[in-house]
């Protein structure tokens, strides 16, 4: 007798168990695309990741575009961009090979053994003078990444926790004595003081508000620049010391105005000269009303004058954390 729900099970069981062999110029690589452990990152609008193997036994990392923006040729062309950063900098983890096949547009990365910083922040706890060392690192090494990006002309427009990897050793636990990060995802990388590359399927470019500079917010691109990636790296480094995000709320107009209108709050954990520090990275105008109160050419002029304050370049920054860093370590 036929038992459709012994067959249906069977079915799933196949499907959940199918392997997908890749064929790369570099190498054969393979992922079970249905196996919840395969998932290596949340599945998103704009790409779906998964980790896999190579037929050498390395552990990799794939990306897969999405089937209903495979069929848009932008989409596809944007998404093979992202190679073009692979060997840039040691603390850049970016694709090395762009794989087409069966319909479907791959990208390969190196698998990297660590946890991103959303996870770092949630269940990691340490000591305040760990934190404030690891916040350190991790700012020195985040700038000298995007210093690669930015002399070429380029910023990443998208560093956040979730972008950001730290490395583990054994137990998943991170290496506090001599952290490394790893900045990834360059689905956002663009010229400076360009706008993103839309396209008919994306009339606009997503963001994280509460990481992201007010120009970028407000989508004045032609103001984003190397200071808005400095910007976002000094968010990260306040949280790292403080495990509270910069700005907080879960209805998103009243986020917006507390980044638009509001100082970055003085916390008694972070030592007063590296607070000054990440108070001019993230300096900014605080708008007394809401934006869309004022003409463009009014949003402007207040953005530029936030802007200003702030460091424009990343040795700027660098050398203000180094001092930092060597006499605090004195100490």
């Amino acid at each position: 007798m036929f038992n459709f729900k012994v067959c249906l099970l069977k079915l799933m069981k196949k499907k959940k168990d199918k392997i997908i062999v890749l064929h790369g110029e570099n190498n054969d690589y393979l992922f079970k695309p249905h196996t919840p452990t395969s998932r290596f990152r949340e599945v998103s609008k704009f790409s779906r990741v998964y980790k896999g193997e190579s037929a050498d036994g390395r552990s990799v990392v794939i990306k897969m575009l999405p089937s209903e923006l495979a069929k848009k040729p932008e989409e596809i062309d944007h998404f093979k961009l992202e190679i073009n950063w692979y060997g840039l900098h040691q603390n850049l983890l970016a694709p090395y090979e762009y794989i087409y096949q069966d319909d479907r547009h791959f990208l390969i990365s190196d698998y990297y053994d660590g946890i991103d910083l959303s996870f770092y922040f949630k269940y990691i706890r340490v000591r305040k003078r760990t934190r404030i060392k690891i916040a350190i690192d991790c700012g020195l090494q985040l700038l000298n990444a995007v210093e690669a990006l930015h002399n070429l002309g380029y910023i990443h427009a998208d560093i956040k926790p979730a972008n950001v990897l730290m490395a583990t050793i054994k137990g998943k636990r991170p290496n506090f004595k001599n952290p490394e990060f790893q900045l990834i995802d360059f689905g956002m990388v663009r010229v400076a003081g360009k706008s993103p590359r839309l396209t008919p399927s994306r009339t606009k470019r997503p963001f994280v508000l509460v990481y992201s500079p007010p120009e970028q917010v407000l989508g004045f691109h032609e103001l984003t620049s190397f200071h808005s990636d400095i910007h976002n790296i000094a968010l990260l480094m306040y949280e790292l010391i403080t495990k509270e995000p910069a700005y907080e709320s879960n209805i998103s107009v009243k986020l917006m105005n507390l980044q638009m209108a509001y100082p970055l709050q003085v916390k008694k954990v972070i030592p007063p000269d590296l607070m000054l520090i990440i108070q001019k990275a993230t300096s900014k105008y605080h708008f007394k009303k809401p934006p869309n109160h004022y003409s463009r050419s009014e949003v402007f002029h207040r953005l530029s004058l936030g802007i200003e304050q702030r460091y424009q370049t990343v040795n700027e920054f660098r050398l203000a954390l180094q001092a930092f860093k060597s006499n605090y370590i004195k100490v």
